[in-house]
């Protein structure tokens, strides 16, 4: 739920309270003739009730509106015809495929699986997934969002339209591939045009919980420090006075 539909939630609640507590004061409480006192002769009191009482009727006629044209999310759906005869599945047996699809290769966990049926039977499928330790989002997600693809056509068929993942903090940023092997070459810096393997770590540069990069740490970005310069302009002097001497 986003911000808005709680905000209306909130207010729509606090206006029905408030607008139900005013009227029933005059009936009912040991208030009964304040209360009559104040809707009666109090101008803002009035004002405000019948504010209240506005909020409140556009709230329930929201509430009916849906209650009647809300779409239908059936149980099943229908993902062939054969004869007259037609082959449903259930939306358990989306969600339960679209988690085995997801945790097959153990990288991540599937959680927040949500299977919507609209109209002609089309099938759009939302997932949480939280990876084990820090993926490439990117190359991972297009390569996830493919075997989810494919592991569905095999339940719905070609009703599946949309397929939504989104990606969490990982859990631990202990046993990552990219500590156990992943490298990159470069420059040794003794000057024999060597390279060295430098492990790769991944890492989040913002507050994104789903955008991880790979970065180098900074104490292999070290080269070897040039040997002193004033040595190397010494030995050019020597060297210049004993051809001046010859």
């Amino acid at each position: 739920m986003n911000w808005f539909k709680r905000l209306c939630l909130f207010v729509f609640g606090l206006s029905g309270l408030l607008s139900l507590a005013a009227l029933c004061l005059t009936w009912v409480g040991p208030w009964t003739r304040e209360a009559r006192t104040l809707l009666l002769e109090t101008q803002w009191y009035w004002l405000t009730l019948e504010v209240l009482v506005c909020i409140t009727g556009v709230g329930l006629l929201v509430c009916l509106a849906r209650s009647l044209f809300a779409p239908r999310n059936p149980r099943e759906t229908i993902v062939a015809d054969v004869n007259g005869s037609k082959i449903t599945v259930t939306r358990s047996a989306i969600v339960s495929q679209t988690r085995h699809v997801v945790e097959a290769d153990g990288t991540c966990t599937a959680s927040a699986i949500k299977v919507r049926v609209r109209k002609k039977g089309n099938v759009r499928v939302h997932v949480r997934v939280t990876p084990h330790y820090p993926v490439d989002v990117v190359a991972y997600g297009e390569e996830l969002y493919a075997k989810l693809g494919e592991g569905l056509a095999q339940v719905c068929g070609q009703s599946v339209k949309s397929i939504d993942v989104v990606f969490t903090d990982p859990e631990s940023l202990e046993g990552a591939p990219g500590w156990g092997g992943s490298t990159t070459s470069r420059p040794s810096g003794d000057g024999s045009g060597s390279e060295v393997q430098v492990p790769m770590l991944s890492q989040r540069i913002d507050d994104e919980p789903s955008i991880t990069v790979p970065l180098v740490p900074e104490a292999t970005l070290a080269f070897d420090a040039p040997e002193d310069s004033g040595a190397d302009e010494t030995v050019e002097a020597s060297t210049s006075e004993q051809m001046g001497d010859e």
